[in-house]
């Protein structure tokens, strides 16, 4: 009897602790004696890990695990930049993260190519909406909902896509996020964004110095950073582009997708996802692309719910879609193509990004649409702008947000004493890194957050003229390239081949406003 009491006891204490802890996560957690993170083949997972010397007792133990191209060393670097980025300017700009880059991308794009097109997960499950280069804000996640390191934090965690432009950080959100996808397949789902695509990211005349190709050239130089552009685009490419959660939430970057077969027949839509190819393009495609496919994956990352406005005027009352106000052939979807959506397929919500909200987390299309955003700068949302993500744990939804007022190991230009003992040089470098926040001016703004009326997609002179410069360019980045292509020790015949033979894009130009 009393040891039915003590069993019925532990496991009401361990109702009250909740699936982000365990009675046996406690005790491993006291065993480490005080070591925190989690770690595969003794990499440290978690943000501000941090691991005393080996087992062996060497005093030096840990500087071993940072030397090579082992993959356990290119995460220790990487996950140990994530920490403390300030630490490890050096690091930043090294032909050595240009190194791990590459390797990192090879093995992250070997994982993706083994998963649909559409990943099936169970709850709890934590959903991000757009980082756009952002750390400061993926620091915020990392401190208050994997502190201990994502493979000790119960769940999975869903990314939405949208991880570079914009922001100054766009190499350090991939590499982190390729570094946890690496470590934990089954755990972490990278989902493909609009600005996964080669016409947006490399969109330098619009985002300029905030474009993802400009920070990889300015970093690595013209010929090295196109080429970890083009490796980068090559793993963006194989991304999955929906994510279904218990059978139940569909998760997309943009929104749901035209049918283009009958979306009563087995599968519906889902099934439309799932047959897009391995490898898309997108904007632009490739030539083994399909137009239907193509229509399938452009509408999972560019659509958006119809406005009210939308929904009065433009909306077609048949299929319930219309099209959008970024042009270029996207769509926006109304009430009646929501309904059909989660009736045919047996769904109840649709969780997408690809739209700023200064609150995080946004709702519409009667409660069963919600946007997630989870950057807070960059999108003129204003100051009080909050970066949001939610929780999925079986019947419950949970939002998570960044107060304003949250402050983490960034520096703010307002505060002063931090930046005191900074040279103008280090000041400068942190700048470009992202590592130390301005307050932009009004112009400022404008000039690099207002999308205002341009266009992306139909800009094959620009395009052919960049790449064929990038050809032309002089030797003094062959060197740097050949040390590049050296550190390979496994088979990396389809590696660096230069720049990719575009085909122009059917979709039309499209506005870059919000995602």
């Amino acid at each position: 009897k009393s040891g039915g009491r003590r069993r019925q006891i532990v496991q009401a204490e361990r109702s009250r602790m909740g699936r982000n802890a365990s009675i046996a996560t406690s005790r491993v957690l006291d065993a480490l004696e005080g070591q925190r993170g989690n770690s595969i083949g003794g990499v440290g997972m978690g943000n501000g890990a941090t691991t005393t010397a080996t087992t062996t007792g060497h005093p030096h133990a840990n500087d071993a695990l940072l030397q090579g191209n082992s993959t356990r060393a290119i995460l220790r670097r990487i996950t140990e930049m994530f920490s403390s980025p300030a630490d490890h300017v050096p690091y930043l700009k090294s032909d050595q993260f240009a190194k791990d880059l590459h390797r990192l991308n090879k093995k992250v794009r070997a994982v993706l190519e083994d998963e649909p097109r559409c990943v099936f997960l169970q709850s709890p499950a934590y959903v991000f909406g757009d980082i756009h280069g952002n750390l400061e804000d993926l620091h915020f996640f990392s401190d208050n909902i994997w502190n201990l390191g994502m493979s000790l934090t119960a769940g999975n965690f869903v990314f939405l896509g949208d991880y570079v432009d914009r922001g100054m950080s766009c190499l350090e959100c991939v590499a982190y996020l390729f570094a946890m996808k690496l470590s934990l397949p089954h755990k972490v789902f990278l989902l493909r964004g609009n600005h996964e695509t080669r016409d947006v990211n490399g969109w330098e005349e619009h985002y300029g110095a905030r474009s993802f190709i400009y920070q990889c050239q300015e970093r690595f130089g013209q010929t090295v950073g196109f080429q970890l552009w083009n490796e980068i685009n090559e793993t963006f490419d194989r991304m999955p582009l929906a994510a279904v959660i218990d059978q139940d939430i569909f998760c997309v970057h943009g929104g749901i997708p035209r049918p283009i077969s009958d979306p009563n027949a087995d599968g519906g839509r889902i099934r439309d996802i799932l047959n897009v190819s391995k490898v898309a393009g997108i904007n632009p495609p490739y030539e083994h692309e399909e137009d239907e496919y193509q229509q399938v994956a452009s509408d999972c990352i560019w659509s958006d719910p119809a406005s009210e406005e939308q929904e009065r005027t433009s909306v077609d009352e048949e299929t319930g879609y219309g099209d959008s106000l970024r042009g270029g052939g996207a769509i926006c979807f109304g009430h009646k193509a929501v309904s059909d959506f989660l009736a045919q397929q047996g769904f109840s919500y649709i969780m997408r990004a690809h739209e700023a909200h200064a609150e995080g987390v946004a709702v519409s299309k009667g409660a069963r649409v919600f946007t997630v955003f989870s950057t807070s700068k960059d999108h003129n949302q204003g100051n009080n702008a909050m970066a949001g993500c939610i929780l999925i744990d079986f019947e419950k939804m949970q939002v998570i947000n960044r107060s304003p007022a949250y402050r983490n190991q960034y520096i703010h230009r307002r505060d002063s004493v931090s930046l005191a003992m900074l040279s103008e040089q280090e000041i400068t470098e942190r700048v470009q890194l992202g590592l130390i926040t301005m307050v932009p001016s009004t112009d400022e703004q404008e000039k690099y957050e207002d999308d205002g009326h341009e266009e992306v997609g139909d800009d094959e002179e620009y395009q052919e003229e960049e790449f064929q410069a990038f050809d032309e360019e002089g030797d003094e980045d062959l060197d740097e390239l050949d040390s590049l292509n050296s550190i390979d020790d496994d088979d990396d015949d389809d590696d660096w081949n230069g720049p990719p033979s575009f085909s122009s894009s059917p979709s039309g130009s499209r506005e870059c406003s919000g995602g």
